[in-house]
């Protein structure tokens, strides 16, 4: 009878501590719920021996009966369910410390040295009976602090759980260590309530480490964002800068020109003015905005050497009056760190942008433009050019890779630049893709991209398969023809 009075003490407890902990509105059928209950499990822990080891069992399924009777989230019903548990716990101890010390004046007497306590003697149903009113009255009056009235607030803050965990795991360890000493119960059940109580303040502590990492991790990640987004205003920046002087330097040449097409417009009218003024005239006015629209801002590899040398073609190109366009996906400078030296990366954009620059220029085609775009491509990292040139024969695709092939003898082309593409492509397993598409006005004639896969193989990509012999060098794939 005991251990009944003793557990609906603490159940009973419990819940009313996590009612007013989280301010839940209970209805009178709810409370009736509740009591039954407490009635319920404290009569399985009276009739079942193994009374400690029910304990955290108990705890447990209330959790779940509570969780699907009041509809709130998991983790606030078991935060705060395990700290009223807790709690209870610790009144109870509370309540039983000066009961313990009046009821041994009545059974120090009569009680026989080492015999086991008769608990079904009235003194100890009278001193349970009070303890349990005693643990009531003291769950009550904490909710009387002004501090705590209104509940327990930070229940809800997403570190509760771990508090709760915590919490509950010293008050059973507590719990073995008063019933070590008291000696009330069997060794093997206080070993295991002791275990549980470690293992329930080893999951609040895991609980702890894996959000503080996961804190961690987002605080790094904002502050990473907080860079990129920094770096892209000031990108922007830049951006806006140099439109702004190019609007000036535009401003500045329609000032220039405006005083010699109005001499212009007077000579015209006075029948002095000749063709071939005129067309000076225009040739100097289209040099001077090719200078301005020359003037663009690449992006940047974060690499100096790597940026150097886009410039450099960019200047090239401008030159040659060929757009130059530059994309960079992802960290060039893991890329070189990681996939492909610095200084073999150089050699490719040397060789491939000074190939691509000869094609354009050899070509008559009104689309002059050369790409190049360096970084992540589909999962491998890559470095490719496109170009509006003049297409590759298919004698030298097919003889790439077998020494030294070129397809600009005539203007000094040695075909050094295709075989170290190929040392490379030995070196670092990555593979050759050539793609070529029917000379158009309006866009590129062919790419070629050294993509780092691993796989180390040649493709050739092409809209005349059939120009090309069976070769297990090389692997044709037939484009598809659009309409």
């Amino acid at each position: 009878m005991v251990y009944f009075i003793q557990m609906m003490g603490i159940m009973a407890s419990s819940l009313y501590i996590f009612i007013k902990s989280i301010q839940y509105n209970t209805t009178a059928k709810r409370k009736v719920v509740f009591i039954a209950w407490c009635l319920l499990l404290s009569v399985l822990y009276a009739v079942i021996e193994i009374y400690l080891l029910l304990i955290p069992l108990v705890c447990l399924i209330t959790i779940i009966f509570i969780y699907f009777l009041i509809k709130q989230k998991f983790e606030i019903v078991t935060s705060a369910y395990l700290l009223s548990f807790g709690i209870s716990y610790f009144l109870y101890y509370i309540a039983v410390f000066p009961v313990s010390i009046i009821t041994a004046f009545f059974t120090s007497n009569e009680q026989i040295v080492d015999a086991p306590l008769d608990f079904n003697e009235p003194i100890f149903l009278l001193g349970y009976s009070i303890v349990f009113i005693l643990q009531i009255v003291f769950s009550v009056l904490l909710f009387r602090f002004r501090r705590i009235k209104k509940g327990f607030p930070f229940i809800f803050n997403k570190f509760a759980i771990v508090a709760a965990l915590f919490f509950t795991g010293i008050i059973l360890i507590l719990v073995t260590w008063v019933n070590m000493i008291s000696q009330s119960e069997e060794a093997a059940d206080i070993g295991i309530l002791y275990i549980a109580g470690v293992l329930i303040a080893g999951v609040g502590i895991y609980i702890l480490i894996r959000r503080l990492i996961t804190m961690f991790q987002a605080k790094k990640a904002q502050q990473n964002t907080a860079v990129y987004y920094e770096k892209l205003y000031l990108e922007e920046k830049v951006k806006n800068e140099e439109l702004r002087k190019q609007l000036k330097a535009k401003s500045s040449v329609l000032h220039n020109f405006a005083d010699r097409l109005k001499a212009m417009e007077e000579a015209v009218t006075q029948g002095t003015g000749t063709l071939e003024v005129l067309q000076n005239l225009q040739e100097d006015w289209e040099n001077e905005l090719d200078k301005i629209k020359s003037k663009t801002i690449l992006p940047s590899a974060n690499i100096p050497a790597i940026d150097n040398l886009f410039e450099y073609y960019e200047k090239q190109f401008a030159a040659e009056k060929i757009t130059f366009d530059l994309i960079i996906n992802g960290s060039i400078r893991y890329m070189v760190n990681n996939v492909i030296k610095q200084s073999d990366l150089e050699t490719l954009i040397v060789n491939h942008l000074n190939d691509a620059k000869k094609a354009v220029m050899a070509s008559d085609n009104t689309f002059r433009r050369v790409t190049a775009v360096i970084g992540v491509s589909k999962g491998c990292y890559e470095f490719t050019v496109l170009d509006s040139g003049i297409p590759f024969e298919a004698d030298t695709l097919t003889r790439l890779g077998t020494g030294r092939v070129t397809t600009h003898a005539d203007t000094g082309g040695s075909g050094i630049g295709f075989e170290t593409t190929f040392e490379t492509m030995r070196e670092t397993r990555a593979s050759l893709i050539i793609n070529e598409q029917e000379q158009s006005n309006v866009d590129y004639s062919k790419s070629v991209s050294i993509r780092f896969d691993g796989k180390n193989r040649y493709i050739i990509e092409t809209y005349r398969p059939d120009d090309f012999p069976v070769s297990d060098r090389y692997m044709i794939k037939r484009l598809p023809i659009c309409f």
